[in-house]
């Protein structure tokens, strides 16, 4: 995509990944395993080899605060509206029921 975006002209930044894990946070941005990282599989160190290349950065959000969830998961109609807000969506012709969507 990067690729694609420059040969368009298009200016590309680094992305940011935002994940609610702690743990794969820190993990993520260590540059080298250790003994209580050896058992994760090498195809799950694809994103911490991005971070260590610099072609990504991972930053920690609150659970509450993950935009994604709106992919996976049931909520209320005000947590979509914010939501909604965050990505600079509107809420074209009322597809948002009352109470939500999943609800």
């Amino acid at each position: 995509m990067t690729y694609l975006l420059t040969d368009l002209g298009q200016e590309v930044t680094k992305p940011t990944m935002c994940n609610d894990n702690s743990g794969a946070v820190t993990i993520s941005n260590q540059a080298s395993l250790n003994a209580n990282t050896k058992h994760i599989e090498i195809s799950y160190q694809y994103v911490r080899d991005m971070v260590v290349k610099k072609l990504i950065e991972l930053r920690q959000v609150g659970t509450s605060d993950m935009i994604a969830d709106v992919l996976t998961k049931p909520m209320g109609i005000k947590k979509i509206q914010v939501i909604l807000k965050q990505l600079h969506l509107k809420n074209q012709g009322g597809v948002l029921g009352s109470k939500g969507v999943g609800k």
